[in-house]
């Protein structure tokens, strides 16, 4: 008997185990944001910083050049990257719940460089800007190493 409730204890314990690692995989974008302790930054204080891929060695993928609100009503953080000493470089949005300040830096956290090559470029003329003085609430994050 005590074999048998061990039994049943030890599966129901491996089933709650499976079900909090889906959990955890399909958590959403804007629930890994909010456990990253989001502060208030001014759009004008990002702009321009560098901005860095999501590996250990922490890459310069690019710049934050603009800030703007999509469609969706989401704020997007605009990264020119690619290309050669300014030259060729192509801008794409990328989520502000994807990214975290890394000190003086930008990183983006939950996407690989892959997905990022493979982000849309955005067209300069579709951009809705926010203003340098408005405040948006961006994550912390410590270094990858």
């Amino acid at each position: 008997m005590a074999l048998r409730l061990s039994v049943i204890a030890l599966a129901a314990l491996v089933s709650t185990a499976a079900v909090s690692e889906t959990a955890v995989a399909t958590s959403t974008l804007a629930e890994k944001a909010a456990r990253r302790y989001p502060q208030p930054v001014r759009v004008g204080d990002l702009v321009g910083r560098q901005v860095l891929e999501p590996v250990p060695a922490q890459h310069v993928l690019g710049r934050v050049a603009a800030i703007d609100r999509n469609p969706r009503g989401g704020i997007d953080i605009l990264i020119r990257s690619g290309g050669f000493l300014g030259f060729g470089t192509r801008l794409i949005a990328v989520p502000v719940e994807a990214v975290a300040l890394l000190g003086e830096h930008v990183a983006v956290l939950d996407f690989t460089p892959e997905q990022l090559r493979g982000f849309p470029t955005v067209n300069d003329a579709d951009l809705r800007a926010l203003a340098p003085d408005a405040s948006i609430r961006v994550g912390l994050t410590k270094p990858f190493h």
